[in-house]
């Protein structure tokens, strides 16, 4: 057993103030199949770091007892076959048969002593019998051997992010390190690569595809800035826990916030009573013929004295309980404008046609939509989801068919690619005159604060332009809602505040996404590209 191992691990950033790791001290079985999760920017890319040997701890000590091995990464050459391709991530196979060959026709004594070095080498990477291990371990992926002969750039982007990671597991005595791998998968592309990986041992993944961390991962890792916990299981085992913890932590800070209140109020109580009594000796002194001056003072001073020492704890007390609440991560509520007037019927496809640049992208589709449908669009990549969203938003012309829906439709897009990724986020909500105020509440609820408004967008992460790009559309009240694979990047806890809203507010939405999940919660139609 091999246990990466962090003690006592401090970190943060030369740029930052704000500590990322604050005394971590966690241990991973290099054998077990760990899932990372956790909000966007709370550490999960600084922890693979690490792991890494990229960066260094400010303090305390991160032990890796092997070598690991980091996805995504750009692959040496890729112009050529795939077969190639993948030999050359495994090792440089080709270039010591090419010296081997060379060293054979020397017949001198160092040149078969250096022959024997490099074949140990080959030998050792295996060599010999790399080629059948390849064609395994595609049909493993559930990728045709056939593959391997073409070009790798003729790929598309979602079997090249399965060739890849297939090389990295032929690597011999590397742990693996898996960053997003779902980006450029869809629906079949994610199952086949669970499938994959569940055969696996010994890898760490971070990805916010729920149905992905269920096939393949024996346990999870969360990552938040109040703690950092590793716990058995999958996803669903973990979030099953998570939600007793947080209805617990409910119950306790509520217990909490009743105790404060009531300090506060017996300390109100104890100064003035307090005040009382030094009003009392005052009035007492004043009567000089029937009390002791003395004995009275003394004796107000003393009441005084013990209420506030009294006062004091109680305000420490306070401070103790107002730490503790520290620990309970704010929850602000998402919320959703929708038209309270939209017609019922919203949209109607009636056999269209789309083709860009003489190829047929979309051939005899049709679709209906009332009101209050939420229907998910689904496919492989290249299937004309994209443009299909951008033909109903006229982007795109038809060239067969028809297309109704009411005049006046508002529709509210958020993109793929986000609309918004140069400049200053303020000088764009200024342009488009948004509400700064609501924009920034709902970008608060989804876990971006901070000086993101006075900020370039080019200095923002994938998450946090996205969720600039989902909070356009929460600012307008519309009768259509079109998202196009609006959780690329988005952290677990965001897509189930997504889930939530939408499932609160029920807006008639038209959406593309690959997130099982997410699909099988909220759609209330698949339509199948």
């Amino acid at each position: 057993m091999s246990l990466i191992q962090f003690n006592r691990v401090y970190f943060q950033y030369d740029s930052s103030s704000t500590l990322v790791f604050n005394n971590l001290s966690i241990s991973i079985d290099t054998a077990w199949k760990t899932g990372i999760v956790g909000r966007n920017g709370e550490g999960k890319t600084t922890f693979l770091n690490l792991v890494m040997r990229k960066i260094v701890p400010t303090k305390g000590k991160v032990n890796i007892p092997m070598k690991t091995e980091y996805f995504p990464y750009e692959p040496k050459r890729t112009v050529k076959a795939t077969l190639n391709v993948i030999k050359d991530n495994i090792a440089p196979f080709y270039q010591w048969e090419e010296q081997m060959r060379q060293l054979l026709n020397n017949s001198n004594a160092s040149s078969l002593e250096r022959y024997g070095e490099i074949l140990e080498k080959y030998q050792d990477a295996g060599g010999y019998e790399i080629d059948a291990l390849i064609e395994k371990e595609m049909n493993m992926m559930k990728m045709n051997s056939e593959l391997l002969n073409r070009d790798f750039n003729t790929l598309s982007e979602g079997e090249r992010t399965r060739v890849l990671i297939v090389s990295l597991f032929l690597k011999r005595e590397y742990f693996l390190l898996i960053d997003e791998p779902t980006n450029h998968l869809d629906l079949e592309g994610r199952k086949l690569l669970g499938e994959y990986l569940v055969q696996k041992s010994g890898f760490i993944l971070v990805t916010h595809d729920r149905y992905l961390l269920d096939i393949c991962v024996n346990h999870i890792l969360f990552i938040n800035k109040n703690n950092i916990y590793i716990e058995k299981g999958n996803f669903s085992s973990w979030k099953h826990n998570r939600d007793i913890r947080k209805e617990f932590e409910k119950r306790k800070r509520k217990n909490l916030q009743k105790e404060i209140k009531f300090l506060k109020i017996a300390a109100t109580k104890r100064r003035n009573w307090a005040n009382n009594r030094e009003a009392d000796k005052k009035a007492k002194t004043d009567q000089k013929e029937r009390v002791d001056k003395g004995f009275v003072g003394h004796r107000a001073a003393k009441s005084m004295k013990r209420a506030l020492n009294m006062e004091k704890r109680t305000e420490t007390k306070i401070e103790e309980r107002k730490y503790l609440l520290n620990d309970f991560d704010k929850e602000r509520r998402l919320k959703l404008a929708i038209s309270t007037d939209s017609p019922q019927n919203i949209l109607r496809l009636d056999h269209i046609f789309v083709s860009i640049k003489g190829k047929t992208i979309i051939k005899d589709f049709s679709l209906v939509m009332g009101r209050g449908d939420r229907i998910a669009i689904v496919g492989k990549n290249g299937s004309g989801k994209t443009t299909l969203l951008n033909t109903i938003s006229g982007g795109v012309e038809i060239q067969q068919g028809k297309i109704y829906k009411p005049e006046r439709l508002i529709i509210t897009r958020a993109y793929q690619n986000p609309l918004w990724n140069n400049g200053i986020l303020r000088e764009h909500l200024i342009e488009c005159d948004m509400d700064e105020t609501r924009f920034r509440n709902i970008l608060g609820s989804l876990g971006v604060s901070g000086e993101v408004f006075d900020r370039p967008l080019g200095t923002f992460s994938e998450g946090e332009r996205k969720k600039v790009d989902l909070c356009r559309s929460f600012l307008t009240a519309s009768d259509l809602l079109l998202w196009d694979e609006p959780l690329n990047y988005i952290d677990l806890i965001t897509r189930e505040q997504l889930e939530d809203v939408i499932l609160q507010y029920k807006p008639t939405l038209l959406f593309v996404e690959h997130d099982k999940h997410f699909v099988d919660r909220i759609a209330t139609k698949i339509v199948y590209l």
